[in-house]
Parts: C-alpha cells; structure tokens; sequence
C-alpha cells in the first residue's frame, strides 16, 4: 500500500471498483467484462485498477464475495430487528429477487456461481460462504423451536439449506426470466414454505 494511504480509503476503492465491476458484467457478462472497459466505467487508466487487483480473475472474486456479504449483513439485520415468525421471512427477502435492484443481483450471483464450475478452490469458497446462509437461517430456526412456534423434530440446518434452496431456484428462475414471478408469486411462494414449518409445530 503506498506511504500516506489509509486501510479505509484503500477498502473504499476496491468496493468502488467492484461495483464498477458489476454493472459491467450486468451489461455485458462476465467473459465479455475486460478491465479496460471496467476502467472506462470507472474513468480511469487499467494501471489505477491493476494497483488494487493484480488479475481480472481476483476481481472477480472480490466482487462477488463482497455482494454476498453485504446480502448476509441485511439478513442479520432483518433477524435482528423482526419478531417471531416474521424474522425468517424478513431474512428471506433480503435475498429473493423482489425488484429491479434484487433482480439484478440474482443475475450477478448466477453469473459469478458459473465461474466456480470446474474449480475446486472456487466451489470450496462458494460452499463456505452458502453455509453462513445456512447457519443464520438454523440459528432463527432454533430459537423458533425453543418458544414452539417451530416443530422441535425438526432439524435446523436441514431447514435451513431447504430455505436456502428454494431461494436459489426461483432467483435462478428470475434472473433468465423476471416476468416468470412476480414479486406477488415470490412472496407468497415463501410464505407457503415457512408457514408448513409453523404448521409443524401444532
């Protein structure tokens, strides 16, 4: 890092970058999203890029782990601040494609998931990352269990990675074909889903 810079502004330049990033690979996909026409995004040379990112390929990465954490921060804070039943529901919609923003990101998260394909290192770090989605959905689940609005036979994690996975269908779904759900059908596609775990408690 050059004398003089701080951590933050250096952070700071490397998300400024990977939102660049995104909305070039939202205009043109990932194989077509060179860093030049990153740089022309952005306004500058590819040499102030290459200072922050040495290949295209850690970019890449960079750009989409941190899509991914700030979809887990929101979830946090919808768990946080929701009640009852109403928190997992909540956390589901900071990840389901509800409107042209969340449409988008399904696309970049569909497009990115595509790149781990073939590679071990890069499906182990997908893995990793998913099982944080996962945790946090069983953690809520748990405390559901302990108050009995959640059937206690049930096993968190296993919920868990079922929530995960009807999320991740129906943004693929709607990341090729938005008009295929509505945020109407979305919503109410997930609150069929969480209400059967409701339902297994009585």
């Amino acid at each position: 890092m050059p004398r003089g810079r701080r951590k933050g502004d250096h952070d700071s330049k490397r998300e400024e970058i990977a939102d660049a990033t995104c909305k070039v690979i939202l205009r043109s996909g990932i194989e077509k999203s060179g860093i030049a026409e990153i740089a022309r995004e952005m306004g500058c040379s590819t040499g102030v890029l290459m200072h922050y990112f040495k290949t295209k390929a850690e970019m890449l990465l960079y750009s989409k782990n941190l899509m991914f954490d700030r979809a887990h921060e929101r979830m946090k804070q919808a768990a946080a601040n929701g009640h009852g039943p109403e928190r997992l529901l909540a956390m589901t919609r900071e990840l389901l494609p509800l409107d042209a923003a969340s449409i988008a990101r399904c696309r970049l998260l569909t497009a990115f998931m595509g790149l781990a394909i073939g590679n071990p290192a890069l499906m182990k770090l997908q893995d990793k990352r998913d099982l944080l989605h996962i945790k946090q959905f069983a953690a809520v689940i748990t405390d559901l269990q302990a108050t009995g609005t959640v059937s206690a036979k049930l096993d968190p994690m296993l919920e868990g990675r079922r929530i995960c996975a009807l999320i991740d269908g129906i943004a693929s779904q709607a990341a090729t074909n938005p008009r295929s759900w509505s945020p109407a059908d979305v919503e109410a596609t997930m609150s069929r889903y969480l209400q059967s775990l409701m339902t297994s408690a009585a």
